[in-house]
């Protein structure tokens, strides 16, 4: 009976094997960074990105995203998933109202992407059976198995907002690279906008602290980078930082709730998250528990944007680069606007 049972096991690695091989060499996209690029016919490119170099001919119809980031990229070239791996768990094998299911993005998708798992671990199985033409990831998700399920192409997110950078690479990939200039222009046309409906408030009120913050109060950190931070730069606030930390991406400082106190900033934007969510409930952030927190505890009305009701609670799956990209962006951009300026939060 061992002998049986670990020859079954032998037998079932090996199938496995087998149908990655055959899918890596089905479809008319190859993996082929050998080719000199002189010598491909005019279908087809060599896509230089973060794993290295990846040929592919035509246009991709099959697209997995194992990545927020990249979905997002991908949605504003007016393409959409055949499979997807979110930051959040959910228990189910489809996407099939991804309105619900995908927080934000979903109401951008109109296909129904076969579930991928989480994007810290997406299922090889799943997308093996997916037979994907292309597969996006970031580089932190290099795995030599992709590359033999499909055409794989990797982005680098370490340098803050290079999404403008990595959209070229993402939309060479799948072939939408006439949608580019559109997209970037879209952005600074909507951050034009917003920098001049806010500049009364940037002259007044300039110094913003952005905070992350868990629902307990036990974890809070100072945003040095980010999404939000990058875009309030860009819109004219000047960040508020520690005195003895300095300013560069990756830097994001853990205090506790004194040290907290102790800073004084103009308006203050709390960052949290849904502790636990699997896509079977309505998506929702408790901010105003949050919130109700930051009223019973009286060290944290030291500041002036607490004393004038400046403090503002926001969801970090959209503030704290967990989406990124294109559409990150400009749903903070649509909603910075009607947050500032609304009647006063934080008392």
């Amino acid at each position: 009976m061992f002998l049986d049972y670990r020859n079954l096991n032998r037998y079932v690695s090996l199938v496995f094997l087998t149908v990655i091989l055959i899918a890596a060499c089905q479809g008319d996209i190859t993996n082929s960074p050998s080719l000199d690029e002189r010598s491909l016919s005019t279908d087809c490119r060599i896509i230089n990105h973060a794993g290295g170099k990846t040929t592919i001919c035509g246009k991709p119809q099959k697209v997995a995203a194992l990545e927020p980031k990249v979905l997002s990229m991908m949605l504003a070239l007016d393409v959409q998933p055949a499979a997807y791996a979110d930051a959040y768990l959910v228990q189910s094998p489809q996407f099939d109202d991804p309105s619900k299911q995908i927080p934000y993005l979903g109401n951008f998708i109109t296909s129904q992407p076969v579930n991928l798992g989480e994007r810290s671990q997406p299922s090889l199985e799943t997308l093996t059976l997916v037979k994907p033409d292309l597969i996006l990831g970031l580089s932190s998700q290099q795995n030599k198995l992709l590359s033999s399920i499909a055409p794989t192409v990797l982005i680098n997110i370490d340098t803050e907002g290079n999404w403008q950078d990595n959209i070229q690479i993402v939309a060479k990939a799948l072939n939408q690279e006439d949608n580019v200039q559109q997209v970037i222009n879209s952005y600074q046309q909507q951050l034009a906008e917003v920098r001049t409906q806010l500049a009364p408030l940037v002259n007044t009120h300039p110094r913003v602290l952005n905070v992350i913050c868990s629902q307990s109060m036990d974890y809070i950190e100072i945003a040095y980078d980010g999404d939000a931070v990058r875009l309030l730069e860009a819109v004219g606030f000047q960040p508020v930082l520690l005195n003895n930390v300095e300013q560069k991406p990756g830097v994001r400082p853990i205090v506790t709730i004194e040290t907290l106190s102790q800073l004084d900033a103009d308006i203050i934007i709390v960052h949290t998250w849904l502790e636990q969510w699997q896509g079977n409930s309505t998506y929702n952030v408790p901010l105003e528990e949050l919130k109700q927190k930051w009223v019973k505890n009286p060290l944290l009305h030291n500041s002036r944007a607490w004393k004038e009701g400046r403090v503002y609670f926001v969801d970090y799956q959209m503030w704290g680069s967990v989406i990124g990209g294109p559409i990150a962006d400009s749903l903070i951009l649509t909603q910075l606007p009607t947050l500032l300026l609304s009647p006063s939060q934080g008392k």
